[in-house]
């Protein structure tokens, strides 16, 4: 009997490795003969990196560049030199994590994503995949564009800093000293958000307020958006206010897409297809899956419904485990699962389950039965 886990992480507790760790050991435990097959995945956000590293023949590149507020971290990419492909996690320089309680979203920028993507150019990569989940920021990718070379002025002609409070300030774009040109480099960018550039649904009034924006900072947010919108149908006849993905980040989606002729693409989709996921699905009897919440969303072609549907495809039973479970029956049955089980009880219960993660899913793991 093989058994495939194959989780995202618990955003805020667990790895997705951790989760395998500790499900795999107590399903031995309770089935020794059984087989385990770990590939632990990312939708495109925090964890991507780690959820492909041991699949890739990739170097590990470490590198210290800018934090959202210009600080200098220590962080890494992957470069895979036979392919000349690098393959960067925009969180590791420009995310929430290196920000916490100092997050200033309007003096915040993706610099340091940007400088990422140029130490890969200079060693050699021709292919950038932008994994851009876990941002920081709302900048429209100007911080990663000014790292590359562009320069973004005001209506006096001042070169302005790469910053989200500056968005509705830009008059002009620069580009006669641009580093990469998306005909010798191409960029992909790897994400589940479907988001638009701007508007009610769009990057500043969805997402800005999670990074520490008030009402008045996400109005401002999105008319700087909206100027961008303008610039870019201006400066390269590139139209992204109706393309998916294009809030995605903060803007990063449509800024790239739009400076650097950068595609999007579905971030659980690219990682199943490096991971060989369908491959390791038919390969397996039963598959465990599962991220931090599991609600009407999920539905929404996120990694559970999607690994879920792959499994369903060819007859195998999926369990799914997760931080809280939002749903009833009826909502298992659309996503395809066998069983859900939630570590914590009920809304209320969510913070104590976060703390108390690990012993949860190890008495969670306990009272499956899987009738082998």
């Amino acid at each position: 009997m093989k058994i495939l886990l194959a989780p995202d992480s618990f955003k805020g507790s667990l790895s997705a490795s951790e989760i395998i760790s500790i499900t795999g050991g107590e399903l031995q435990k309770k089935y020794p003969t059984v087989e385990i097959i770990s590939a632990p995945l990312a939708d495109g956000g925090e964890g991507s990196l780690e959820a492909i590293a041991q699949a890739l023949q990739a170097e590990k590149i470490n590198v210290r560049v800018k934090d959202p507020l210009g600080r200098q971290v220590s962080t890494y990419y992957l470069l895979d030199k036979n392919s000349n492909t690098a393959y960067i996690e925009l969180a590791k320089a420009s995310g929430f994590s290196h920000v916490g309680v100092d997050a200033d979203i309007m003096n915040s920028g993706t610099s340091g994503t940007g400088e990422l993507i140029k130490d890969a150019s200079e060693k050699g990569a021709e292919k950038t995949i932008l994994f851009i989940g876990g941002s920081a920021t709302n900048d429209a990718a100007i911080g990663i564009a000014h790292a590359l070379g562009y320069r973004f002025h005001d209506n006096r002609s001042g070169v302005l800093d790469p910053l989200a409070k500056n968005l509705s300030l830009v008059n002009k774009i620069s580009t006669s000293n641009v580093l990469i040109k998306g005909s010798e480099h191409e960029i992909i960018i790897a994400s589940d958000v479907n988001n638009p550039f701007h508007g009610l649904k769009g990057a500043a009034y969805v997402y800005a307020p999670q990074k520490g924006a008030d009402p008045e900072e996400v109005e401002e947010l999105d008319r700087g958006l909206k100027n961008m919108s303008g610039l870019f149908r201006k400066y390269f006849n590139k139209d992204i206010d109706k393309l998916p993905g294009a809030g995605a980040a903060g803007g990063v989606g449509g800024g790239l897409s739009a400076m650097f002729g950068a595609r999007i693409v579905n971030g659980s989709e690219l990682i199943f297809s490096l991971l060989d996921i369908e491959g390791k699905i038919r390969n397996s009897d039963i598959v465990f899956t599962g991220e931090g919440m599991i609600d009407e969303q999920t539905t929404n072609h996120k990694l559970v419904y999607r690994l879920a549907k792959i499994a369903g495809s060819y007859g195998k039973r999926v369990y799914a485990i997760c931080g809280f479970f939002d749903g009833n029956k009826s909502l298992k049955k659309k996503l395809g699962l066998e069983e859900v089980y939630s570590l914590a009880e009920n809304k209320d219960d969510i913070n104590e389950s976060i703390t108390s993660a690990k012993e949860r899913l190890k008495k969670v793991i306990r009272k499956i039965d899987l009738s082998i």
